[in-house]
C-alpha cells in the first residue's frame, strides 16, 4: 500500500495571515499548519508594594537590623509625598510613606539607603525630640548629619548632606564637625555657624556650603521638604510623644533581639551604642527603701491643747502639746492587670509602714473607687477584674480626705490623671508594668 503525501500548504494560504505577529516554524500535520512561536522574554515591572517587600527581604540578609525593623512598621504609598517620609499613624503610631513613582526611579542601592535613612530617624528618636529644639530647619540638617554617617556613600542620594559638605569651611572659617556625635552636638555647631555667618558678606558667605545651608533653612530644598511630616509630631503633647517613644523603643528592642550575635558586625560600633542607649531602661532602685523613706517623710505635725500640762505662764490655761500625724492613703489598682506576686510584696511593705505607727486607708479602684477602709493589719480579699484603669477618682477622693500623702500601686498603663493631687504622691509601678511612667505627676519607683 502506498502512503499518500500530506498536502503542501502554500505560503500564500490564508492561514499565514491568521497570526501575523507570531514568528517561528510551522509544519504540516493532517492537512493543517501549526505555528510554533519562539520564546520571548517580557520584562514586567513589579508592583511598588512587592518591590518594597523585596527590599525588606534583601535587607534581612545584608543589614538584618534594618530589615527586621522595616518589616515591623506599617507602610503606605502616596503620590503627594515628594520622596519618602515617616508620618503619624492612628494618632500614636508611625508609618513609612513612599511616593511610588519616586520609588520606581531609584536603583537598588538607593532604595536600601532610603529605608535605612528613615529607620535611623525613628530609632534615634529624632521625630519625638524635635519639639525640644527651637530652630526646626537647623534640627533637620543636624538629624540628617547623624543618620547619613551610618549609610554607605553609594546608597546616599545625590546632594545628600554629610560631614563632607562642610569640609571647605575647615580652613576658611575654622569650622570642624566631629564624627559619630548626637543630634544635639550638630545642632549647636550649626546654630553657631549660622549666627556667625549672618552678618558676613562677600565671596565666602555666598559659597556652595552657605548656599546649601540657606536653602535648607528656607525649606526650599528637597531634603527639607522630606521632613515636612515631622511637624505632626511637634504638634503632639508630651503624653502622646512618650507613647510613640515607647512604641518605637519596643520595636527597636525586638529588632535587635532578632539579630544574631554574629550579624551585629554589620552595625557600626557607634550606631550600636546609640541603639543600646536609646532602648536602655533607667537603672533599678531599691523600691522598698524608696517606699519607706517616702512614707516616713510624709508625716505632719500639729498643736493640741492638754490639761495635763498647764501653761507655765497662765496656770489655769491648758498647755500645748506638739503631736505628729501620719495618715496615708494607699490606692491599689484592682483592674486585673496587676500580678498577685507583686501585690503580695507591696502589701508586706504597707504592713511594715503600718506597724511603725502610720494610719493607713486603703482604696481599691479601677476606673472608679470600688471600696475604701482603714487598714488594721489584715487585708480583706481584693476586688479584681473590673475593667480598665483611671487615676482621677482616687486622687479626687484623697483631696477631700486631706491625708499626708498618697501611695498608688499600679502598672501605670493608663492616661495621666486630670485631677491634681494636693499632697505628695508616690507611684509604685509593678515589675511587669510600663517602663514609661513619666507622665504620672509625682515621684515614681518601679518594682
Amino acid at each position: 500500500m502506498k502512503l499518500q503525501q500530506p498536502p503542501v500548504i502554500s505560503k500564500k494560504s490564508s492561514l499565514s495571515n491568521e497570526v501575523p505577529h507570531w514568528s517561528g516554524s510551522r509544519s504540516g500535520l493532517n492537512g493543517r499548519a501549526l505555528f510554533i512561536p519562539k520564546p520571548t522574554q517580557i520584562s514586567i515591572p513589579l508592583h511598588p508594594a512587592i518591590s518594597l517587600e523585596k527590599v525588606g527581604v534583601q535587607l534581612l540578609l545584608q543589614a538584618p537590623f534594618f530589615g527586621h525593623f522595616m518589616m515591623g512598621i506599617p507602610k503606605a504609598f502616596d503620590e503627594t509625598v515628594p520622596t519618602a517620609a515617616v508620618a503619624l499613624h492612628q494618632g500614636h503610631l508611625v508609618k513609612l510613606v513612599v511616593n511610588p513613582t519616586f520609588w520606581e526611579s531609584l536603583s537598588a542601592e538607593h532604595r536600601y539607603g532610603l529605608i535605612k535613612h528613615e529607620v535611623l530617624h525613628l530609632v534615634l528618636r529624632h521625630l519625638t525630640m524635635l519639639k525640644s529644639y527651637a530652630n526646626r530647619p537647623v534640627f533637620n540638617i543636624a538629624a540628617d548629619l547623624v543618620v547619613n554617617q551610618y549609610i554607605l556613600p553609594t546608597q546616599l542620594p545625590e546632594g545628600g548632606i554629610t560631614l563632607a559638605t562642610f569640609k571647605p569651611l575647615e580652613e576658611s572659617h575654622h569650622f570642624f564637625l566631629e564624627p559619630e556625635q548626637g543630634v544635639g552636638y550638630y545642632y549647636d555647631q550649626l546654630l553657631k555657624l549660622l549666627q556667625n555667618s549672618a552678618g558676613e558678606q562677600g565671596e565666602a558667605a555666598s559659597g556652595t556650603v552657605f548656599a546649601i545651608l540657606e536653602s535648607w533653612l528656607q525649606q526650599t530644598s528637597e531634603g527639607a521638604q522630606k521632613h515636612r511630616y515631622w511637624g505632626e509630631f511637634a504638634a503632639l503633647d508630651s503624653s502622646a510623644l512618650r507613647i510613640i517613644e515607647q512604641v518605637v523603643k519596643s520595636a527597636t528592642r525586638q529588632a535587635l533581639r532578632r539579630v544574631q550575635p554574629h550579624q551585629r558586625g554589620h552595625l557600626p560600633g557607634g550606631l550600636l551604642q546609640e541603639l543600646e542607649a536609646a532602648i536602655a531602661d533607667p537603672p533599678r532602685v531599691n523600691w522598698r527603701r524608696v517606699l519607706r523613706l517616702f512614707a516616713s517623710s510624709s508625716n505632719s505635725t500639729f498643736l493640741k491643747s492638754t490639761i495635763r500640762r498647764p501653761s507655765r505662764r497662765y496656770g489655769v490655761v491648758p498647755g500645748i502639746q506638739l503631736r505628729r500625724r501620719h495618715e496615708l492613703v494607699v490606692a491599689i489598682d484592682t483592674s486585673g492587670s496587676v500580678s498577685t506576686e507583686d501585690l503580695g510584696r507591696f502589701l508586706q511593705e504597707i504592713h511594715h509602714i503600718w506597724r511603725q505607727g502610720a494610719q493607713i486607708t486603703v482604696v481599691e479602684c479601677d476606673t472608679v473607687i470600688q471600696r475604701s477602709y482603714s487598714y488594721r493589719g489584715i487585708l480583706p480579699p481584693l476586688v479584681t477584674g473590673r475593667g480598665g484603669t483611671l487615676f482621677d477618682a482616687p486622687l479626687a477622693w484623697a483631696n477631700a480626705q486631706r491625708p499626708d500623702a498618697v501611695i498608688y500601686f499600679t502598672d501605670g498603663q493608663a492616661p495621666a490623671p486630670q485631677v491634681a493631687a494636693r499632697m505628695p504622691v508616690l507611684w509604685v509601678i509593678t515589675s511587669d508594668g510600663t517602663g514609661d511612667f513619666g507622665h504620672l505627676p509625682g515621684k515614681h519607683v518601679k518594682m
